[in-house]
């Protein structure tokens, strides 16, 4: 290594001045020098930089080539003249020659380390050593002439004159400290009190003048205040109800250790914030959201009650016979029951955003189930438009870790918006996924319709609250305009983004990217309703029915026995613990809203039985406002799963069917056949197959002879697509199987042919990813082509006959 030339010696010592400090309080601290000097490092920075920046000057000037020469006034060499100053200085604060003199051979040490590198050769380290021995030199040249030929009086003149500043210096100091308003006690590193000010005394040692501790000694007992263990920590700061003169106060305690680099004070501040106001502000503010809270799961409750009732019992109504015009007046009763508790969950739902009662319930799913059953709610209202389609581009997605309610709550406002806003064209629904490190995976989801569009002035104010692109969209789409709002605080608790792009009468697209924790196996997460031995598993259960609100129970009691499930109806939580002591069940539906014992409690006496099977029975928690404190408390008490209201027969169906498998399987018995009841009502072949009312409406708008072409239209393009179906699934083409897949979904639902388009989509799905369960369920698509067809034949024939010679 070659030592630094002029240039790169005053570039090594401008850029070294941290480096330079911390050696010199190292010198400082070994040779007995601190009690001198002072206690913050800031204060040894400054005289480093002070003594670099003359350095520097004289190397810029080439006055260190020379050693010092003598002379009677020393003042017109600069760099003596800089001794003379910083002399000047230390010695109007009492210090003497002999110590400033003494640690001035420190700080020449500290430079002259700086630049003897040993891989330098003798001759450059001898150059750069007497570089900074002249500086040196003269320096100290300079402030023992000056100092040495000061007179005594003079002297003494400029200490007194000093001393005055220091004391007025400290006199300011003191007087700031005395005058704050929060109590500050300075601890010396024993655990005695050094100092306290005016607030701390007054607060904890009675009435006391400023400066009673500083002047007269006043006693202040720290550790009967704080305790000993409080000063043990070297910064710490924590809240602590202490007695004072006025009563009991809250206090935020912060213990910082004194910032003396000298460590000369090795004690503690202490300084007390008194925080009782804000302590019970603030439990009035948790108070008045707990009310809050409590208010929005009453009225949520209240609500949904008797919407729950509205809805099922049109949906019971509609399962029997009813002429047409009676049949049209159910579903209008249904439609607006439905909108209209789509309004209020939005507006509970913001609410409780708003009330930050938004709660993340994060576990393992499956992203293509959540998209799967997003396409499954909204394909029937996409087949009501005759000429839109609902499609879905998405590449196989992995299983991740996170809120998958939420995730759906975003999807179904996002592409539920997209479908109730165009009429034809296209709603298109894209996934991607990208790495972002090990553990997370960004999924990004984009909305695309072919719709009424947004103009561009308008894509801010969409996302607010109670607000539309307009009031003529309010009045003919109708809608609370919270569904975006809503979005954009959920996709926000995600950690993700939100966005919008449109064009008034060109369509928009909305999207939103959101960060998900990949699952330990990295494979995509599977619902156990997808199991091959759930599919098409007759089911004849003994449900009890615990419910108090008599419409409830009879739309509970209604919607199981149309499924061939025998209820029991208890209207308490007592009742319905004596009901399963006495006699097995297969499942417990369970209102968490009861007039003895609440759900949860009901639920606990039930796993406390004696009996092992009847303790083990599945209960399903059902209410119209699950919050997260009540899941939590009913998890506890052993409840297995979760029902909302108001719910639909294929929710509930499903839900039964996923706890009694999980059961079976849970205590190792193979599923087994439920027994059918001989009071059951007989299977209807066709239920679930087909939506005659599909049919009925083509007939009614189109005519018989119309509706006839459209059925022979789908009865020819999907006459060999059974057999088509099975030769692919076996042949591996899963390209060519997806195609057929995709014309099967959207034609069947042109015929109420629903079962067969959902089986359609899902072959479709699974067929796109290449995954394992697309064989089965290939083959059930299959079959349902066949049962579907035959089903068609049968419902057209009988509307027909039933038509006027004329129609």
């Amino acid at each position: 290594m070659t030592m630094p030339t002029t240039q790169q010696l005053r570039d090594l010592i401008a850029a070294s001045d941290h480096w330079l400090t911390a050696r010199i309080i190292h010198y400082a601290k070994e040779r007995g020098y601190t009690p001198f000097t002072s206690t913050l490092e800031q204060a040894w920075l400054a005289s480093i930089r002070g003594l670099s920046t003359a350095l520097l000057a004289a190397l810029d000037l080439g006055r260190l080539s020379s050693p010092v020469e003598a002379s009677s006034d020393y003042t017109h060499d600069p760099i003596a003249l800089f001794g003379i100053e910083a002399a000047r200085r230390h010695r109007t604060r009492g210090v003497t020659l002999g110590l400033f003199l003494g640690l001035m051979k420190s700080y020449r040490e500290t430079y002259q380390d700086l630049v003897s590198d040993p891989e330098a050769s003798p001759q450059e380290r001898e150059a750069n050593r007497r570089s900074i021995d002249r500086f040196f030199d003269r320096m100290e040249v300079g402030f023992c002439d000056e100092w040495s030929g000061r007179p005594a009086d003079e002297q003494f003149e400029q200490l007194r004159t000093q001393n005055r500043l220091i004391t007025n210096e400290k006199n300011k100091y003191l007087t700031i400290f005395e005058s704050l308003n929060d109590p500050v006690i300075l601890v010396d590193e024993k655990g005695n009190v050094d100092n306290a000010n005016h607030a701390a005394l007054t607060r904890f040692a009675g009435e006391a003048a400023p400066g009673a501790s500083y002047y007269s000694g006043a006693h202040l007992p720290i550790e009967d205040i704080l305790g000993a263990e409080a000063l043990a920590e070297t910064e710490i700061a924590f809240e602590r109800l202490l007695p004072t003169n006025l009563g009991p106060r809250w206090f935020e305690v912060r213990v910082q250790r004194m910032l003396d680099v000298s460590e000369k004070y090795q004690g503690a501040v202490v300084i007390l914030n008194d925080v009782t106001e804000y302590r019970r502000a603030r439990e009035e503010a948790e108070r008045a959201d707990r009310a809050k809270s409590a208010f929005l799961a009453t009225i949520s409750h209240e609500i949904r009650t008797p919407i729950h009732g509205i809805l099922g019992l049109a949906e019971l109504l509609g399962q029997g016979a009813l002429s047409s015009d009676s049949r049209r007046y159910v579903e209008a009763i249904a439609r607006s029951g439905q909108m209209l508790s789509s309004v209020v969950s939005d507006i509970l739902d913001y609410s409780k955003i708003e009330a930050g009662a938004l709660e993340l319930d994060e576990t393992e799913f499956s992203v293509s189930s959540v998209i799967e059953d997003v396409f499954g709610l909204l394909l029937p209202l996409a087949a009501r438009k005759l000429d839109l389609q609902l499609v879905l581009d998405a590449p196989a997605l992995p299983g991740v870790v996170g809120d998958s309610g939420k995730l759906r709550q975003i999807l179904l406002n996002l592409v539920g918006n997209a479908v109730k806003f165009t009429e034809r064209g296209e709603v298109r629904l894209i996934v991607s996924a990208r790495d972002d490190g090990a553990d997370r995976v960004w999924l990004s989801f984009e909305v695309l319709d072919t719709g009424i569009g947004v103009a561009p002035d308008r894509l801010e104010a969409i996302f607010d609250p109670f607000m539309q692109s307009d009031a003529s969209v309010a009045r003919r789409f109708g809608g609370s305009g919270l569904g975006l709002a809503i979005c954009r605080r959920l996709v926000d608790r995600l950690g993700g983004e939100i966005w919008a792009r449109s064009r008034l009468g060109e369509g928009s697209r909305f999207g939103f990217a959101a960060p998900f924790a990949r699952t330990a196996t990295n494979r995509p997460a599977r619902r156990a309703e997808m199991s091959a031995d759930l599919v098409g598993m007759p089911l004849s259960l003994d449900v009890l029915v615990v419910e108090d609100n008599e419409v409830n129970a009879m739309v509970a009691c209604g919607l199981l026995e149309r499924a061939g499930h025998r209820a029991t109806l208890a209207s308490t939580g007592e009742a319905a613990v004596e009901q399963v002591r006495s006699r097995d069940f297969d499942v417990v539906l369970m209102d968490l809203r009861l007039p003895d014992i609440d759900g949860a409690e009901a639920t606990r006496r039930i796993r406390s039985l004696d009996s092992g099977k009847k303790s083990r029975v599945p209960v399903v928690a059902v209410s119209a406002q699950v919050v997260a404190s009540d899941i939590d408390a009913c998890t506890r008490a052993g409840v297995n799963a979760f029902l909302g209201k108001p719910f639909r027969m294929d929710r509930l169906e499903a839900t039964l069917r996923r706890v009694v498998i999980r059961h079976a399987r849970r205590y190792g018995a193979k599923p087994r056949k439920f027994r059918k009841r001989d009071d059951a009502p007989a299977p209807d072949p066709q239920k679930g197959l087909i939506d005659e009312t599909a049919l009925a409406e083509h007939v009614k708008l189109l005519g018989l002879e119309q509706t006839r072409r459209i059925v022979s239209a789908f009865e020819a393009s999907v006459a060999n697509a059974p057999e088509d179906i099975e030769r692919l699934t076996t042949a591996g083409e899963h390209d060519k199987l997806a195609g057929i897949a995709h014309r099967l979904r959207s034609s069947s639902l042109h015929v109420g042919l629903l079962q067969l388009s959902d089986r359609a989509a899902t072959v479709e799905r699974l067929a796109k990813t290449e995954d394992d369960d697309l064989a089965p369920v290939a083959n059930e698509l299959a079959a349902d082509c066949r049962r579907g067809l035959a089903a068609l034949r049968q419902v057209f024939a009988r509307i027909s006959a039933a038509q006027p010679a004329n129609t």
